[in-house]
């Protein structure tokens, strides 16, 4: 049997559940998975996923509960005592501690001392595995510096999501610890877009594998049913810049009182979003309901005609991976409606399998649903759509993939 640990900042994460569904994927092949997190999501999470495998009692939390809240000061001095400790007595420690120094000189000191403080609290500790998957480039090469202090050992596999290889601070700080970090281990990110731009720092290219994120397509019945009266636009994401709401609520303004638009997130550009739809004149036409549960976001969907999701580069540089709710609208039928970003156009083949239009651009936004509602027969469409998320974002398949890689 296969021992694999997943090594993670926060368990379990609400807005991550594809880590849980790939942990759950592995468990089902057979592999005997352990979950190595810094840190318990303190958020109230009710996912039937997380029960299944009982994954809570599965997870070892390694850093000090009260980590976050230790002052500035104290966690200098604690830094101090950790350099001298590792010169004097943990030589195995000294690839780690350039890592807490380097944080140090790039005056990330709360990464320092975060890194610091749980390597030598577990620094007895052994962890052994085959493999070991980190999620998000960062994490993999924290975790790389605890395989090299001797607590973790297996292979590292590092999956690449979004921010932490397109934010601008983010590549400012890991770009080249995470070139370094492909001489060491496999890096899998979840896109063409991603291995490119990793091929293109420097990074190893035999050590690259794209290694697709996925939804279980049998939680998703497959509708093909006519458009409603008043088309019904649905939108579930976060109110953050990257999702490209605000282009959501512009299109409204092209749109006449044959379109409704839901938002199903919350977050917080919300209360902007809602003043923005009152200047527009369009709140009549906008529901905002804030952060809903996953049976409430179902009922929507099934009862939706047009999944949108508008996604920009933010004022960051921060950018998507591949969305799964784009997949998951896919599945269930839905007509999609998305932007040429990232790697949603190896999602979604414009035309074929729905709709992409440029990134801050409301009125293409409008003419493509507006487009949706002129065509003859959408069967086609959504069963294309159906088609490639069965075929290219089958969480089950791809379970069996990464179960043959680690």
């Amino acid at each position: 049997m296969k021992k694999v640990v997943f090594f993670v900042r926060k368990f379990p994460v609400l807005s991550q559940t594809f880590v849980i569904d790939q942990i759950n994927g592995l468990i089902e092949q057979g592999a005997d998975v352990e979950i190595v997190s810094f840190y318990k999501e303190h958020q109230e999470v009710q996912l039937d996923s997380l029960q299944k495998n009982n994954l809570l009692d599965r997870t070892r939390f390694l850093a000090p509960s009260d980590a976050i809240k230790v002052k500035k000061p104290l966690k200098l001095l604690y830094l101090i005592k950790f350099f001298i400790a590792v010169k004097t007595s943990q030589p195995s420690m000294k690839d780690a501690a350039d890592l807490v120094m380097y944080a140090l000189k790039k005056n990330n000191i709360n990464l320092a001392y975060e890194v610091a403080v749980t390597l030598w609290n577990n620094r007895l500790l052994r962890i052994n595995a085959d493999s070991i998957i980190a999620h998000f480039g960062n994490n993999g090469v924290v975790a790389q510096k605890f395989i090299s202090a001797g607590i973790l050992t297996g292979k590292l596999h590092t999956v690449f999501h979004g921010y932490e290889i397109s934010e601008y601070e983010s590549i400012a700080f890991w770009k080249q610890e995470y070139v370094r970090l492909s001489k060491k281990s496999n890096l899998l990110p979840i896109s063409n877009f991603w291995k490119n731009r990793l091929e293109k720092w420097g990074a190893k290219g035999t050590s690259i594998a794209v290694h697709r994120m996925g939804v279980d397509m049998h939680k998703f019945d497959f509708k093909d049913r006519p458009l409603s009266k008043q088309i019904q636009i649905v939108s579930v994401a976060r109110a953050t810049e990257k999702k490209g709401l605000e282009y959501a609520i512009k299109a409204m303004s092209y749109l006449d009182d044959t379109f409704h638009l839901s938002l199903i997130g919350g977050g917080a550009l919300e209360d902007k979003l809602i003043q923005m739809s009152k200047e527009l004149g369009v709140s009549h036409r906008i529901t905002f309901h804030g952060p809903k549960t996953p049976q409430f976001v179902k009922e929507t969907l099934d009862n939706s005609d047009i999944f949108l999701l508008p996604s920009v580069i933010d004022s960051m540089g921060d950018m998507e991976g591949v969305p799964v709710a784009l997949m998951e609208a896919m599945a269930s039928g839905l007509l999609v409606v998305s932007t040429f970003h990232s790697g949603i156009p190896e999602l979604i083949d414009d035309g074929i399998n729905g709709f992409l239009v440029p990134e801050k651009d409301p009125e293409s936004i409008a003419k493509a649903i507006t487009k949706i509602t002129t065509l003859e027969s959408l069967t086609n469409i959504r069963t294309e759509a159906r088609v490639k998320v069965e075929e290219e974002f089958n969480s089950r398949t791809l379970a069996k993939e990464l179960y043959e890689i680690v």
